[in-house]
């Protein structure tokens, strides 16, 4: 009997690794799709780009392992049931139990597994991820700059270096036309980026402002050190700010009412966190949900496209009913209960069905 267990739940395993690999790509290439203003927009490089993409995994993989599971449960098992595998298991005095007991200890496995992920792994990928991007944001004055090239970041203002070295800029020439009745030209020794506040700017050194005057006479003005603000051209970067996905249980749990914008959102990052924490119950879910399309009634030898069907929109309504649970949370924290209602008790629920009656099943002749 053990011997037959372990088979199948090995027969499940691979099944489970590639459904779950090819729907966490699909789920990244489609989030890549989505976050390539930073290449086009901010000019991120590719080594950031591609780290901001892989730091969403960890989030990506936790929502769509359920799905995954009741996708490979019902591969497998079909499969076992087209090849009469487990009605071998039955004729050899397996009971139902016998058969769905390995299987549900697979899912709290995996549960445990995507627990990790959706407590730690990504609070830490998406904080390690918010500080790429927030670095990129801050960076994207130095990226305009092109060594050896004029660019225009903005009408009428024209920027070029001979070399950027480490960030300290060499040979530096501005125009600034934006101002049609007095332009500017700027040329310095050496520029480095800053901030004025929270402002970009250049700060130039050994330079020379040339301008003209009301009269139209031109004025030359020489300058140790001074300052060119890039006001207008690149929005100013602010504070970094972690968001709810990017924060721990614990803080989520114990907001700082100190804190105002804790103070004003304590309501959601309760939702959050009962959320991570029962995110994970849906894997256990689905592999019940697969396991009482398949398990749960009598043998069809026509096969259970109808009862797989009818068990895959009810799995669907079932996880996006979480998500509006946890929605709806947001304005009422009392919704939180049935944010563990809803998972464990269509957990307890396929269970009763599939175990109502300890004998195996019959045939069933009709459709």
């Amino acid at each position: 009997m053990h011997t037959l267990q372990g088979y199948f739940t090995r027969e499940i395993v691979r099944p489970l690794l590639i459904t779950t690999l090819v729907m966490a790509l699909v789920a990244l290439l489609t989030q890549s799709l989505s976050s390539l203003d930073l290449l086009v927009d901010d000019k991120a490089s590719f080594i950031a780009y591609l780290k901001i993409i892989l730091l969403t995994l960890p989030q990506l993989v936790s929502i769509v392992l359920p799905f995954a599971v009741f996708i490979a449960v019902v591969y497998a098992v079909h499969r076992l049931h087209t090849d009469n595998e487990i009605m071998v298991g039955f004729a050899s005095g397996m009971s139902r139990w016998a058969v769905v007991s390995p299987l549900l200890r697979l899912s709290i496995l995996i549960m445990l597994a995507n627990l990790i992920l959706t407590l730690w792994v990504q609070p830490f990928a998406y904080r390690a991820m918010r500080e790429t991007v927030y670095q990129v944001h801050s960076n994207l004055a130095s990226a305009i700059i092109r060594p050896g090239k004029f660019v225009s970041p903005a009408d009428n203002l024209t920027i070029f270096t001979r070399t950027n070295d480490h960030g300290v800029l060499k040979d530096v020439f501005i125009h600034d036309g934006r101002n049609h009745k007095r332009p500017t030209t700027y040329m310095a020794q050496t520029g480095q980026f800053t901030t004025i506040g929270k402002n970009p700017a250049l700060a130039l050194t050994n330079a020379t402002r040339q301008t003209f005057d009301k009269s139209g006479d031109m004025e030359l003005l020489k300058f140790s050190s001074t300052v060119f603000e890039l006001g207008g051209v690149i929005e100013p970067q602010g504070d970094l700010f972690f968001k709810l996905s990017d924060r721990f249980l614990g803080g989520l749990l114990h907001p700082d009412m100190t804190d105002f914008w804790e103070r004003e959102n304590a309501n959601a990052m309760a939702a959050e966190a009962h959320y991570r924490i029962t995110s994970p119950l849906y894997s256990v879910l689905m592999m019940l949900m697969a396991l009482t399309a398949l398990l749960g009634g009598d043998f069809n030898r026509l096969g259970y496209a109808r009862r797989i069907a009818a068990m895959a929109a009810l799995a669907l309504l079932a996880r996006l009913a979480g998500f509006t649970i946890q929605a709806a949370a947001v304005e009422s924290t009392a919704l939180n209960l049935f944010q563990y209602l809803l998972p464990l008790g269509g957990s307890g629920l396929c269970l009763w069905i599939l175990l109502r009656n300890p004998r195996p099943p019959k045939a069933e002749h009709s459709t």
